[in-house]
């Protein structure tokens, strides 16, 4: 797990923006833009849309729809990459539906990424083809699931990245702002994956990293980002704990539980039980994460938010003193 570092230094513009409403202006610029769809050409015979406004078929040196579907096909992807559509800008047209100095947009609802026409390189050095491929990062995460109880994917990561580089307890110290496009911009995760899903492309291309220098893609994070495109987190695991448990002197039974990934465990018992029975969950180096503040029933489920453990250990406490041990139904992320 990546450890987080210092914040980086205040000032710099936002490169791009994730916008969820469209403004009326910018939908009204979507509405008289018609798009064709272009094959990607990666052999699997999927297609995107392309739209190019008149005025930047009039005016852009850069404006060529197959080129960018062709490219789109060079990136790393799933099913989601049909419903893309990319609209190509003037550089007036782009600040309008942008923002002022953002190199590129992407509307969540309408599956669209907006990008200028003319191929020029953002302000930090990133060329289009980059731009695009960070903008394709938000795409991917807004198709992909997140897991309970965190915020949406596209704006905290998708689950393997997230929990490779510990969103949830970097969260928590105040060290990321999921979802913020403002003056936080460089704090928030889900653009730090768009940049890590770019650099799976370009990984020598010698742009900066202005995100949380902590959360620059090492292989391991690189290596999930592809695993959570190409095979998606579908859902928790359900785990049936049965057996022996070993002993903890006289206060119990101990179970080891490894939990790949962060977000919510879920347990209760697998069969009725007759005796009131407390639950514990420690680390691995002994520190009490948290207890049940009622016995155990089967008919009702405690929940605990996996935050950064690998592993844990759950401690059962029969208060009867019987030691048979209690199957468990679990599920984990």
């Amino acid at each position: 797990m990546t450890l987080l570092l210092a914040a980086p230094a205040a000032g710099a513009p936002p490169r791009d923006r994730v916008i969820g409403e469209v403004a009326p202006a910018s939908a009204r610029l979507s509405a008289a833009t018609p798009s064709a769809r272009y094959p990607i050409g990666d052999g699997s015979g999927a297609t995107i849309a392309v739209a190019v406004t008149p005025e930047c078929r009039a005016a852009c040196s850069a404006a060529d729809p197959q080129g960018i579907a062709s490219f789109v096909g060079t990136l790393a992807h799933g099913p989601e990459v049909e419903l893309l559509t990319v609209r190509l800008d003037t550089r007036g047209q782009l600040e309008t539906d942008c923002g002022y100095g953002a190199a590129a947009c992407y509307f969540a609802a309408e599956n669209r990424i907006v990008l200028g026409g003319d191929g020029a390189p953002a302000a930090d050095g990133a060329s289009s083809e980059y731009v695009l491929a960070h903008e394709y990062g938000h795409h991917v995460a807004n198709h992909r699931q997140s897991v309970a109880p965190f915020p949406a994917a596209i704006d905290w990561g998708t689950p393997r990245w997230s929990s490779h580089e510990g969103i949830c307890a970097a969260r928590r110290r105040g060290a990321v702002f999921p979802g913020d496009e403002g003056a936080r911009y460089y704090r928030n995760p889900g653009e730090a994956f768009a940049e890590a899903f770019a650099r799976l492309r370009f990984p020598d291309s010698g742009v900066p990293w202005s995100w949380e220098p902590g959360l620059r893609p090492d292989p391991a994070a690189l290596l999930a980002i592809r695993e959570d495109t190409s095979s998606p987190w579908e859902g928790r695991t359900r785990i049936r704990l049965a057996g022996p448990a070993r002993p903890a002197g006289r206060r119990g039974l101990v179970r080891s539980l490894r939990t790949p990934l962060d977000g919510r465990l879920s347990l209760r018992p697998a069969a009725r039980i007759l005796r009131s029975l407390r639950v514990s969950i420690w680390s691995t180096t002994g520190h009490v994460l948290w207890a049940s503040r009622r016995p155990l029933r089967a008919d009702r489920q405690l929940n605990f938010t996996v935050c950064g453990q690998s592993r844990l250990r759950l401690l059962l406490e029969p208060r009867h003193g019987a030691r048979a041990p209690v199957p468990l139904l679990l599920q984990r992320p």
